[in-house]
């Protein structure tokens, strides 16, 4: 074989090494709550594994100084407050204050966590829970979005070699102040066997450029699907935010098979106009099933984000709407009163943070399977940040950003 041929056959197997490797990236991810000051709250934090093989793992988690307002709390014995998942059966666990040798309540700004067993390698289930920690909101603590930043992450194989690995950070919502966004979602009527649309609307007292939420919804009703596999809502042209993208969840289900709900991203790539209060930001087509019995049924709103047009977050809130089948015409929409705060889980990000969040998000174009979108058909979108693309946060491009955009397009 020629000198050239054996360097081109290196280097295919170079890549193939290296796309087995980003395959099996590992991701830790730092939960969120919410909670009123003086109260403290749980965060959980889970373990992504890609298709790998994870026996341990290991991250810090930063809250900041005394004047933060949030902190992992102690035990009487000073050390933090937080457990292993018992069902993962990592005995060997243990959690540290940071920076060594501070004192808990007074100078320490974060901790460590190291997930491991002494007794076994097994594999971590994906999607598993790995622990959950206390934290206290301090009485002074002003209301929004407490940081708890994600760091020094790691993970091994159950050979102990070392595997690819990324974090996102999570977040404590303080409560106790109005929220400068509440997003709306509509119900309507309708009877078995047909098709009814609700409306999801904005209230707001400040400029908002975009918003994120996401839907569940269960049998016998579905956001119905467009031809492409796409959730068949439509944003409303009059704000102008034709970068907006709806996508089914969970990530990679089947419209009409295993699909549970929809994320729904609201913003536009050529401006950072406010979105008016009082306004429809988009509609979607809800399928009731031909055996659907007559009741209502929920349209649970969850994972609400916003930004104003300088791209920072604000604190926002939904409320839930319902499909009532066998009680009247379809498609009138009336609004109901449960409010859920800015919350949690799952993401999913999916937040996107988030997106899943904070204040550095970023959105990101990314191709995604069962989405959708309003303005951008042919792929989906996604809320990633630096070491955080949870929980489905969403924080708009910088003004700057858009205005070098403008440029380039003249």
């Amino acid at each position: 074989m020629r000198t050239s041929q054996v360097k081109v056959a290196a280097l295919a197997a170079g890549a193939t090494l290296l796309l087995a490797a980003s395959a099996q990236a590992v991701e830790i991810r730092v939960g969120e709550a919410t909670g009123d000051p003086g109260q403290t709250v749980d965060i959980s934090v889970t373990l992504g594994t890609e298709g790998a093989e994870v026996a341990g793992t290991q991250n810090d988690i930063a809250f900041g100084d005394a004047t933060s307002g949030i902190q992992v709390a102690a035990k009487a014995n000073g050390r933090p407050d937080c457990a292993v998942n018992p069902d993962i059966e990592k005995g060997g666990t243990s959690f540290a204050f940071q920076p060594s040798g501070c004192t808990a309540g007074t100078d320490c700004t974060g901790i460590r966590a190291l997930v491991l067993a002494l007794d076994n390698v097994d594999p971590i289930p994906n999607d598993s829970r790995l622990y959950t920690c206390k934290v206290a909101i301090a009485g002074s603590a002003s209301a929004g979005e407490k940081t708890l930043s994600n760091t020094n992450t790691g993970a091994s194989d159950p050979a102990g070699g070392a595997l690819p690995t990324t974090g996102t950070d999570g977040r404590v919502i303080v409560a106790g102040g109005a929220s400068d966004a509440t997003i709306i979602v509509g119900s309507a009527t309708g009877d078995a066997g047909t098709t009814v649309s609700f409306d999801v609307s904005l209230e707001t007292g400040t400029d908002v450029a975009g918003t994120q939420n996401d839907i569940a919804f269960a049998a016998p009703i579905q956001i119905a699907a467009k031809a492409n596999g796409r959730p068949d809502c439509t944003v409303n042209p009059d704000i102008e935010k034709g970068g907006t993208s709806f996508a089914f969840q969970p990530s990679g289900c089947t419209a009409g098979t295993d699909c549970t709900g929809i994320r729904a991203l609201v913003l536009a790539l050529d401006n950072v106009d406010p979105i008016p209060t009082g306004s429809v930001m988009y509609s979607c087509n809800v399928a009731i099933a031909e055996n659907a019995e007559d009741g209502s049924y929920p349209l649970t709103c969850s994972n609400p984000g916003a930004s104003d047009p300088a791209g920072g977050a604000l604190l926002a809130e939904c409320t839930n709407g319902a499909i009532t089948v066998g009680e009247g015409p379809g498609g009138t929409p009336t609004d109901t009163p449960t409010i859920t705060p800015t919350p949690d889980e799952d993401p999913t990000p999916t937040s996107t943070n988030t997106v899943a969040p904070t204040n550095t998000s970023t959105v990101t174009r990314t191709p995604t399977t069962g989405g959708g979108g309003g303005g951008n058909d042919d792929d989906g979108c996604a809320v990633s940040a630096p070491a955080h693309a949870s929980t489905g946060w969403l924080l708009l491009l910088p003004a700057a950003a858009l205005l070098w955009l403008r440029r380039r397009s003249k």
